[in-house]
């Protein structure tokens, strides 16, 4: 892979990043993070199969998660909108729910490969030189994602 192509799937992966970091929606947030996914499917050329079918399946059942949270606020994407719906329809302690942030955390889990998901990975990550940088990016960006749905401020927009 010549050098130039290896930064353009870096600075692609870094501006995914950036959208995740920035997210306030459902589509958002999912197309970010296949930005990451796909760049990295061409910067690992070890275990590119493996990488991709986990992926795959991954972002899947995130975006199942995501199609249950959907339906079940009312056809929101926006989070603060889908938070609002589920507080005033007081349906934020129904099974729905539930199965669905289920279904987003496991999706997620693959994702950042921790603990109860994380077989796949070393075969994926042998001998990849850009390990280090998928792995400083990627789990940080998640991280400022939940603090920032999290705060207890709400959700900032910046215009």
């Amino acid at each position: 892979m010549a050098i130039t192509e290896f930064l353009l799937f870096v600075l692609t992966t870094t501006l995914g990043g950036m959208f995740l970091c920035g997210a306030n929606d459902l589509i958002t947030i999912f197309i970010s993070t296949e930005c990451f996914s796909l760049c990295f499917y061409l910067l690992y050329n070890e275990a590119t199969t493996k990488y991709l079918l986990m992926g795959g399946a991954s972002s899947s059942i995130l975006i199942h998660g995501f199609s249950w949270l959907y339906g079940s606020s009312g056809g929101e994407i926006n989070l603060q909108e889908i938070v609002n719906g589920l507080i005033n329809t007081q349906m934020y302690n129904s099974p729905e729910i539930s199965i669905a942030l289920i279904f987003i955390n496991v999706g997620i889990g693959f994702k950042l490969s921790p603990s109860p998901s994380h077989q796949w990975t070393p075969d994926v990550y042998e001998g990849v030189r850009c390990f280090s940088f998928s792995h400083s990016n990627f789990p940080y960006s998640f991280l400022f994602l939940i603090k920032r749905m999290t705060s207890p401020s709400g959700n900032p927009s910046y215009s």
